[in-house]
């Protein structure tokens, strides 16, 4: 399951970034009786099938049906050759509970979905896929202050309109196609998180179906050890999340900007990343440099520094923000929209994608420890990218602001005190690219991490941008909050119902 800037998934089309986050996660029952021990095709008998189908509302896709393939495709083509025998489309809570139900009676691994747009493909499964994408909707809580009850496969996009028609506004993400629940339940970013914190900062409550298939509210008061462990605690390890309440702001008019150099660029990256740091709080920023596909360097097209965000209302203009770096702007290929209506600005940051192969590997990084070392560092191994028939990029979100006022252990997300989330992408298309030099820029990308984090003395890594290649994911992405988020997983799953490659197991 995963929500709004999901992180994003990036449109090479028009050279942008992803924020991001994550969809919930593959599960797997062990010893299934069903496995084929060569193969692991897993077949329940056609009676388990129908009663499967009589039970869930939202109805039962199997492979012969239409459009099974297209409901079934993931984000990340990588995991796309993984089809599942099933795919159950809840609409309503009893739904999930019949398939968590159901997937116990026959030893079924399954996973969870609404947007598809897990990096490291954990929405993915040869069982039982659970389509979250029918249980959609947001609607204002009525006398409860802004609160705003978001459906567990609600898509961004379905979120955007809601928040518009309602005058409010979240940490909401950019692409339109992810889902809710991974999102928030990774952390989620977006540009107003140092202005209103992570979104799962503003969660206030939320409803799930867990392992032994009760239907559950956990808040503040409630299950506040589960609660705690939904804000941060990542899609997929806790239960299947049905509902979110979030707390919501009045949508005002932002400055939205993109903005592009192609001159001094080493000095350009070092600049931004040490002065945008004292921006207040009312500024969001992504910086990306992007380094061109194999047919752009063919046409000598450039590595380029860019940078798209927003302003909200604020004493100090963008002029002022950029510092030394604003009279260096290449204005051909840049924009300013001042004083915007804000949903109409987000027409402007939105991100329309498509399904393709790619990787993601992230860290977090202080502004006083980027060198000047580092940044020569990253040019050059920009300049040894392997280049594929899409263009790649390193990123750097911009974090601090109101996330850093909140302590790393009172939510499950750890990640406080940081200026910069970094990220560096692979990317590939396989009719275009070969193996050989998919596994060589697999090989660049590990290597450019490492060396970057060295020298920048990075740490952690964002649990709604899974790597699949990360060695200590558990400490990278839940730090110090391993050892109690493995308490509640012991308390909500001991037998581990909900499991996969990267899970939360139980203390």
């Amino acid at each position: 399951m995963a929500l709004g800037l999901h992180s994003s998934r990036r449109n090479f089309l028009v050279g942008a970034g992803r924020f991001a986050g994550a969809a919930a996660a593959v599960r797997l029952m062990p010893g299934s009786a069903f496995a084929a021990e060569a193969g692991g095709a897993y077949c329940p008998p056609p009676s388990a099938w129908s009663d499967l189908a009589k039970a869930v509302k939202g109805g039962v896709l199997r492979p012969e049906d239409p459009f099974f393939a297209d409901v079934c495709r993931p984000n990340n083509l990588r995991y796309g050759a993984t089809l599942p025998a099933g795919i159950a489309r809840c609409s309503r809570p009893e739904d999930v509970q019949a398939c968590v139900q159901w997937v116990k009676q026959q030893a079924m691994p399954f996973a969870v979905r609404s947007g598809g747009h897990s990096y490291a493909g954990f929405s993915t499964t040869p069982g039982l896929l659970i389509d979250m994408t029918k249980m959609a909707g947001a609607e204002l809580l009525p006398g409860k202050d802004g609160l705003v009850k978001v459906l567990g496969g609600t898509l961004n996009s379905a979120v955007y309109k809601q928040m518009e028609r309602l005058g409010r506004t979240i940490t909401h993400g950019r692409c339109d196609s992810v889902g809710a629940a991974g999102f928030l339940l990774g952390g989620g970013i977006g540009f107003n998180m140092r202005k209103y914190g992570m979104a799962s900062d503003l969660l206030r409550a939320t409803e799930l179906v867990t392992a032994d298939g009760s239907h559950v509210n956990a808040d503040a008061n409630t299950d506040s050890a589960l609660y705690w462990a939904c804000r941060g605690g990542g899609g997929g390890n806790f239960g299947i999340n049905t509902s979110f309440t979030l707390e919501t702001r009045p949508a005002e008019a932002v400055t939205v900007f993109n903005l592009t150099w192609t001159d001094k660029l080493p000095k350009v990256l070092k600049l931004l990343l040490t002065e945008l740091t004292a921006a207040p709080d009312d500024f969001g920023s992504k910086i990306n440099v992007t380094i061109p596909s194999r047919q752009e360097q063919c046409d000598k097209v450039p590595v380029s520094v860019s940078i798209l965000g927003q302003l909200h209302k604020s004493k100090m203009t963008l002029k002022e923000i950029f510092k030394s770096t604003w009279e260096w702007i290449d204005w051909s290929k840049s924009t300013v929209m001042e004083d915007v209506p804000y949903w109409a600005a987000q027409d402007f940051l939105v991100e329309t994608t498509f399904p393709y192969y790619y990787q993601e590997k992230s860290s977090y990084m202080k502004a006083a420890e980027i060198g000047d070392e580092a940044i020569a560092a990253m040019f050059d191994w920009a300049g040894r990218m392997p280049a594929t028939s899409m263009p790649v990029a390193f990123k750097f979100f911009q974090v601090g602001g109101a996330i850093n006022r909140v302590g790393p252990t009172e939510t499950a997300y750890v990640h406080r005190g940081y200026d910069w989330l970094f990220s560096i992408e692979a990317n590939w298309w396989r009719p275009t690219d070969s193996a050989l030099l998919i596994e060589q820029a697999l090989e660049w990308q590990q290597r450019f991490y490492d060396d970057v984090n060295r020298r920048t003395r990075a740490a952690g890594a964002f649990q709604n941008f899974p790597d699949p290649s990360l060695a200590d994911w558990q400490r990278a992405y839940y730090g110090e909050n391993l050892a109690k988020l493995a308490q509640v997983k012991k308390a909500v799953d001991p037998a581990m119902l909900f499991t996969f490659a990267q899970a939360i197991r139980p203390a």
